[in-house]
């Protein structure tokens, strides 16, 4: 029923943009999906910092999705199987969490341990694929992989140089939960499979 409701106001959207664009076949398929993208990520922004307003965490949860979306933008990582599980989980992790540990900070020895893990898993793991989208092709994950590395660093430093132990933390555990997101045995525990450009790049 969600995806059914989602596909119609994609399908809408796309029909009343046409008008101005022109696209037929298969380039007319791809806009819809964009569009569908776009109102599943927008819808669940919108729920998460809804609820953020609610329990007044919204600096808080703004934060800890900076630190994640800067690590994921290149690394890729594991997607809830639909978007119902992904707003649930997504809000326990930027909303509730910084509700729950209000207050709470760290140094920068701590950061710095920290990241230097991050940054060690993005090296061996990144870019992570999924069954749904294969990273296809050496020069593409060689490209991801440096880029997840380097945004890694530069999040390191600028976590480093914030004075506020609390936005230290906050940075850190956003980078924390999407470097989970690359890691085999989160793969493995959650039953996924790892590595699905293999599959392509043999046939």
């Amino acid at each position: 029923m969600e995806n059914k409701l989602i596909h119609l106001c994609a399908l809408n959207l796309a029909n009343r943009l046409n008008q101005y664009m022109g696209k037929s076949g298969p380039e007319f398929t791809k806009l819809v999906l964009g569009m569908e993208v776009i109102i599943i990520n927008v819808s669940k922004l919108i729920i998460i910092y809804l609820l953020a307003a609610a329990l007044g965490v919204v600096v808080q949860t703004a934060i800890i999705q900076a630190g994640y979306v800067l690590i994921k933008r290149h690394s890729f990582g594991l997607h809830a199987l639909n978007s119902t599980v992904c707003t649930v989980v997504s809000c326990l992790m930027f909303v509730i969490t910084p509700l729950i540990l209000s207050g709470f900070g760290i140094n920068n020895l701590t950061v710095l341990v920290v990241f230097i893990f991050i940054v060690m898993c993005l090296y061996l793991y990144a870019p992570a694929d999924t069954k749904a989208r294969p990273l296809v092709g050496v020069k593409l994950r060689a490209h991801l992989k440096k880029k997840a590395v380097f945004c890694g660093l530069v999040l390191m430093l600028i976590t480093l140089l914030i004075p506020s132990y609390e936005l230290k933390f906050l940075l850190t555990l956003g980078a924390v939960y999407q470097c989970l997101g690359i890691l085999p045995i989160t793969y493995k525990i959650l039953k996924r499979s790892e590595k699905n450009y293999e599959k392509f790049e043999q046939t």
